[in-house]
């Protein structure tokens, strides 16, 4: 059935949005999510040596972390994952009927038709691919939905009108593999206070807010035959990458916020990806086994899964999805919520400077031992890159090396060179935000320093120790440094220390203008500056790349010792100003992550707490952060 929206008094033909701009096949729309079967692996009773093994898969909340690191060794989640079965094992004949074909994302995902939802009242056609969910303690809890598309927009309102959803979670993009891939049509309005209009149904969007993983929508849903209004909560999941899983931390985030909303539609939660297996069920199995395991004592994920995929086929679909299933839950059960909002934080503090503590505790010592037992403790097969025979020299300390998978791969190396520095990439929450943490250049990696600034196009330094005398980035005013390629002159400095120096690329024939600013107080102490002069030099880089935004590439001694600080509370700030909300225990987590070593001092660590709340308590307005 047709369909059209309007915007006022425009009509917008839902079939033509996006039309000619995505690649999109209906017959054949394969990504690794949405991964089709072959009839060949169908089977009727295949869940009876599920069942069997059931007992055994009952896991202990306190023995959950025990259990996840076992299944690590070899491959246990991709052997236990398989005995899943894969394809349909129930009655599937109105998803497969020749009518309803169109209205199928993918050509081979049907719901059973024992457990879809069956439009009802003011329709033509009764068929949705959509399917009821069961948690432990409610039948019909959630729907899992594939993502509308342009012909079932009408049909996707008319059940969340039916079925009275009260929560949407879209844990997909609208595109994916930069555009070449449509998982859904916009089924929400563009604007705030613009109304669509969808059949029967007018839709208003009241709030929209982005936030660093997701994006909050509330629309009112008005009902022009009953001239009846409810409201809506669409909370969107933006960290779900093409490929693979996403971090466990970012999708318990989303998977608090999603929980924490109070909702006064008495329906089930509606969750969609594009096929509505995958990522629904991923979601859908940590929200339900979450529940059930605070008031049990125990999860049991392959039950179920097992529950999920008698109602809709293929429920979490990849091993890896299995796995984070794992992950969040353990995220979830030992990792408690510690963000505060920004209007809370100073009182906050307050009434944690007044507890009594016990002996030898102070104030944020629990999150700091908490962090202690997180920290991540990586192989020495992870670091290759830094312990190749040729690289171990540009090593300035072998106890502090780039992680392969988190380190910037140098690209235009001339001879008998490599594409390794001593570095890794930090990736911050705003658009563009990203930063590379690397130990001050030795003799030798100079060249790679500059060859770094130039291949990912970085126009900002910041400098926490002073330079190698050995081997220093630039000469004196108007004096040329050579590489190579490269020809560094230093331009101009003011007294607060900052420099501009003019990068050249000979070969390519580029001049670049480089931003380089220096902690005086820092450099010449082990401790850090007081915490209005570190507020006041973090506004200055932070005003820097607002103009020239790009990475920002951080340096100290070793690359760790003062480098993790400044990228701690250069990303809580970030992250303030997105989420109105602070968290230091989690971006201190997630930096620990790229490199161990950050922030290993616990005055450190309660040092940004002192920072922020310096911020929050003296808010000018000539502060980037203030009023936020």
């Amino acid at each position: 059935m047709g369909c059209a929206t309007s915007v006022g008094d425009i009509q917008i033909s839902l079939s033509g949005i996006n039309a000619g701009k995505v690649r999109y096949s209906e017959e054949n729309d394969q990504l690794p999510e949405e991964e089709e079967y072959n009839e060949e692996d169908e089977g009727g009773g295949v869940y009876t040596n599920i069942a069997a093994e059931q007992s055994k898969h009952k896991i202990s909340i306190s023995e959950l972390k025990k259990v996840i690191s076992e299944k690590r060794k070899g491959d246990g989640f991709d052997n236990e994952y398989q005995i899943f079965p894969k394809g349909p094992v129930h009655a599937h004949d109105e998803g497969s009927k020749e009518e309803n074909k169109l209205k199928n994302r993918f050509k081979k995902t049907w719901p059973y038709d024992h457990s879809r939802i069956i439009l009802t009242g003011n329709t033509k056609h009764d068929y949705i691919n959509a399917s009821y969910i069961d948690s432990y303690d409610k039948e019909r809890a959630y729907i899992a939905s594939q993502g509308p598309k342009p012909n079932t927009v009408r049909d996707f309102w008319h059940m969340i009108w039916q079925e009275k959803v009260g929560k949407i979670v879209m844990v997909t993009k609208l595109e994916e593999k930069k555009g070449m891939y449509q998982k859904n049509v916009k089924y929400w309005p563009q604007n705030i206070n613009r109304a669509i209009v969808v059949d029967n149904y007018r839709l208003t969007m009241k709030e929209e807010i982005h936030y660093t993983v997701y994006s909050y929508r509330l629309i009112i849903l008005h009902n022009k035959m009953n001239k009846q209004e409810r409201k809506v909560h669409q909370f969107h999941f933006t960290q779900w990458p093409d490929h693979g899983v996403p971090d466990s931390i970012k999708l318990v985030k989303f998977y608090r916020k999603v929980r924490s909303e109070k909702c006064d539609n008495s329906g089930p939660t509606l969750v969609h990806c594009s096929a509505g297996i995958g990522r629904t069920g991923t979601f859908i199995a940590i929200d339900a086994l979450y529940e059930y395991g605070k008031k049990v004592g125990h999860v049991d994920i392959m039950e179920y899964v097992q529950m999920m995929r008698k109602d809709r086929m293929n429920m979490i679909q990849t091993h890896e999805q299995y796995e984070i299933v794992f992950e969040a839950l353990l995220e979830l059960f030992t990792v408690p919520d510690t963000s505060i909002h920004k209007d809370d934080f100073c009182g906050y503090i307050e009434k944690q400077q007044n507890k009594t503590l016990p002996k030898n505790q102070t104030m944020y010592s629990e999150e700091f031992q908490r962090l202690r037992t997180l920290r991540p403790s990586y192989s020495s097969n992870q670091f290759t890159g830094a312990n190749c025979k040729e690289n171990k020299s540009k090593n300035s300390t072998m106890s502090v090396l780039a992680h392969d998978q988190y380190r910037p791969y140098l690209m235009s190396y001339g001879k008998n060179r490599s594409d390794y520095i001593n570095a890794v990439i930090i990736p911050g929450y705003a658009v563009d935000s990203k930063m590379f943490v690397t130990q001050t250049p030795l003799a030798e990696t100079v060249i790679d320093f500059w060859t770094m600034m130039y291949d990912h196009s970085s126009r900002i330094i910041v400098l926490l120790d002073p330079g190698n005398k050995e081997a220093p980035l630039w000469l004196e005013k108007k004096e040329m440094l050579q590489f190579d390629d490269f020809r560094i002159i230093l331009e101009k400095e003011n007294s607060q220390g900052e420099i501009q120096l003019s990068l050249n690329h000979t070969k390519n024939q580029e001049q670049i203008s480089i931003n380089v600013f220096t902690a005086n107080d820092w450099t010449i102490s082990n401790a850090p500056p007081l915490p209005e002069n570190m507020l006041d030099f973090l506004q200055r880089v932070q005003s820097c790349w607002e103009s020239h935004k790009g990475p920002i590439t951080v340096v100290c001694s070793d690359g760790c010792s003062k480098s993790g600080l400044f990228v701690a509370l250069r990303l809580v700030l970030e992250k303030m100003q997105i989420d109105q909300e602070i968290d230091i225990f989690q971006v201190v987590r997630e930096i620990q992550l790229r490199r161990p070593e950050f922030l290993e001092d616990f005055d450190q660590y309660e040092y940004c707490y002192k920072c922020v709340r310096l911020l929050l308590e003296g808010d000018s307005d000539d502060s980037l952060y203030a009023n936020i």
